[in-house]
């Protein structure tokens, strides 16, 4: 059964306040920041430093090793570069490319962590630069209207890269409180000290997701001069409040790799799929996504974890058994264990109540049950209350 449980509150200081939510091993940190980005950023540093140093000790060992294994797949030129000069070296120097395209509250807040935690900020920067390398398989479902049960929408966002980086140990919901009338408040479902969105849902019922793209042009498509994707989706979190708001944020935006993305919004109870690259912009339709094993549903936008065009039926069976009784938690219980998608974490989000269902893959430390965030404890969070967090 899903975990109903309200957050526990452990500690606070200046900015920021930390909770736990989740039961046994299937806990996960809540994170609740306010004030500048440098000040977000400290807070949490000062927060989270146990968690922020072994990041910097365990998964960034972790990743050398997992970026080594995977030069066969990366661009010629990348590869090239990684096997001459290392993989921390390569993540600094993704850091270079993208610097003059960040916003500079990005660089401040991870300055400022650095300076809470103790951790160097090179540090910190390659860890945040390790998704521009490797962009993961992933599912992305939005159904809504009669595929339903509510008639609203419900999204599901499955992160497919395997069970295993350490990382997994420092799971965690990260609410932005943004005072500043021209910001959103939103969240983020990722781990400590990672400030861009793959996952991630604002106060005024935005909601994103991502998936790796395996572009076929991606050799002219691509650039690694632009900003960061897991920042161009966290910028429509915090900066739109429309679906046109949102695709035209990203549309203008210097982009650098290869992903779909898929945006919900609450109050137009919708849901657009996205191709992106640096080169590369396109909106497709559900109803023009239609091939073998991939059939149209009205009210159904969506990518199984498999290359696309995939041709796997599984994902499309599972949505034609469910039609017109699709939510948000079922999607978590039901879809996503039966169609394997969501190894390392499977989130669903309830448009409508504002419910985010989260599941993390187990904890480095526990020994029971399965490895995948899919066949995991799914814990039910209530983003409203989130959102409406009293500040220190």
């Amino acid at each position: 059964p899903v975990n109903t449980e309200d957050p526990v509150f452990i500690k606070s200081v200046p900015n920021a306040k930390l909770y736990q939510a989740g039961l046994g091993n299937d806990t996960f940190y809540v994170v609740h920041l306010w004030g500048t980005a440098y000040e977000k950023g400290y807070a949490q540093g000062q927060l989270m430093a146990a968690e922020l140093n072994s990041i910097a000790v365990e998964t960034i060992s972790y990743l050398e090793e997992q970026v080594m294994q995977m030069l066969p797949s990366l661009p010629a030129d990348i590869a090239d570069a990684i096997a001459l000069y290392g993989v921390f070296p390569m993540l600094l120097q993704t850091y270079d490319w993208t610097r003059p395209f960040m916003r500079q509250e990005f660089v401040d807040e991870l300055d400022g962590m650095a300076a809470g935690s103790g951790v160097p900020v090179e540090k910190l920067r390659a860890f945040n630069m390790f998704p521009e390398l490797t962009k993961a398989a992933c599912t992305i479902i939005g159904a809504t209207g009669p595929a339903t049960e509510n008639k609203f929408l419900s999204q599901l966002r499955a992160l497919d890269i395997g069970p295993d980086i350490p990382t997994k140990d420092q799971a965690q919901v990260t609410i932005y409180h943004n005072s500043d009338s021209s910001t959103n408040t939103f969240l983020t479902v990722g781990w400590t000290g990672m400030i861009g969105s793959l996952t991630g849902f604002s106060a005024n019922g935005i909601g994103i997701g991502e998936k790796l793209w395996i572009n076929p042009n991606a050799k002219t498509d691509e650039s690694v001069n632009g900003e960061p994707w897991m920042f161009v989706l966290r910028n429509v979190l915090e900066y739109t409040s429309t679906t046109a708001e949102a695709i035209a944020s990203i549309q203008n935006a210097n982009r650098t790799c290869s992903i779909h993305v898929g945006i919900g919004s609450a109050a137009e109870n919708d849901f657009s799929g996205l191709l992106i690259a640096a080169k590369y912009f396109d909106v497709p339709s559900a109803s023009s996504m239609v091939w073998p094993g991939h059939p149209y549903y009205p009210g159904v936008l969506y990518w199984d974890s498999h290359k696309q065009p995939s041709h796997n039926p599984c994902l499309s069976d599972l949505l034609q058994q469910n039609y017109g009784a699709i939510t948000a938690e079922m999607m978590a219980l039901q879809i996503a264990p039966l169609a394997q998608t969501g190894e390392f974490h499977c989130v669903t989000f309830d448009y409508e109540a504002k419910y985010a269902f989260i599941a993390n893959s187990r904890k480095t430390y526990d020994t029971e049950g399965s490895d995948n965030a899919y066949m995991r404890q799914f814990t039910r969070v209530d983003m409203g209350k989130l959102f409406s967090e009293p500040s220190l």
